[in-house]
């Protein structure tokens, strides 16, 4: 009995780790009450994939009342890459204080090529009557004005590597947080009433090809965006953490003193064994008696 539930929980295994292999979060917030979130064809669609949520949001009868559409591709995102972000970054707190949400850890994806999303972004244009503008870290400023009418704003993000992990990823995602929080900020300054629509997509071979470029294009903007003419390393960065200190803490006024008691004593202990021949001690004498 033990070993056939030991054959089945082995055989069950890759399935669970491939449970999650095609899918990728999909969050959205809006400004004011958002019908089309709260929908119950969005409910529905969460089941079916992205595909069908991106038809059912796009094709609500409420989606042309926001200013600005804001579609957010970001190729290669997890749901583990939003847990690793700050709860005080831009997209936590739009999420937390908007009146309309969605979040979605984990939606199929039906085109493992295409964010659908970004691509039927167009028909929504032409449904509303909107202008559309597209963005990304190495198209410079972006071109949004009230005045032209409704906006929708399609972001592409530089795509996040498969095989990158750890320190390395969480660096990267940090870095397109911080840098989509200043356009994000800069589109909620312009427009009152605006939907925000950030989902990730699968990666493919040719977004492997292009991390590189992209990677180095994207630290090009946020090193511009971030350039200080002033200030040392003391400034930008956080030298002396919490922990940090501790532990120097720690060596300096606990185990530094151990240590030196320890050698001080181990120092001053005395052997009262000795090699010395006693005074009048005659060995001839000794072997005689």
């Amino acid at each position: 009995m033990a070993g056939r539930a030991l054959t089945l929980l082995f055989a069950l295994l890759p399935a669970a780790a491939s449970a999650y292999s095609h899918t990728h979060p999909v969050l959205a917030w809006s400004s004011h009450h958002s019908k089309a979130l709260s929908s119950p064809a969005i409910a529905q669609g969460s089941k079916a994939g992205s595909h069908a949520i991106a038809n059912a949001l796009y094709t609500h009868e409420d989606i042309c009342e926001h200013d600005a559409v804001v579609v957010i591709d970001h190729a290669g995102l997890h749901a583990s890459d939003l847990r690793s972000l700050s709860p005080s970054c831009h997209v936590a707190k739009s999420l937390s204080t908007a009146p309309s949400s969605l979040q979605l850890a984990y939606v199929e994806a039906g085109d493992h090529h295409a964010n659908p999303f970004h691509t039927l972004a167009e028909g929504l244009t032409t449904r509303c009557g909107s202008r559309a503008v597209s963005h990304s870290p190495d198209l410079g400023t972006l071109d949004i004005d009230v005045r032209k009418g409704k906006h929708v704003v399609s972001i592409s993000l530089p795509p996040l590597e498969d095989g990158e992990e750890g320190v390395s990823r969480k660096t990267s995602v940090s870095e397109h947080e911080s840098w989509l929080s200043q356009e994000l900020s800069k589109i909620e300054a312009v427009f009152s009433n605006y939907l925000v629509i950030y989902s990730g997509s699968p990666g493919s071979l040719l977004h492997a090809r292009q991390s590189t470029e992209s990677s180095s294009t994207f630290k090009q903007a946020a090193a511009l965006a971030d350039a200080s003419p002033s200030g040392g390393i003391l400034k930008r960065y956080q030298l002396l953490t919490p922990g940090l200190i501790l532990a120097l803490l720690v060596t300096l006024f606990v185990l530094l003193p151990i240590i030196f008691v320890g050698v001080s004593a181990l120092s001053s202990i005395q052997s009262p064994l000795t090699n010395d021949i006693p005074k009048g001690f005659s060995a001839e004498e000794k072997k005689n008696q």
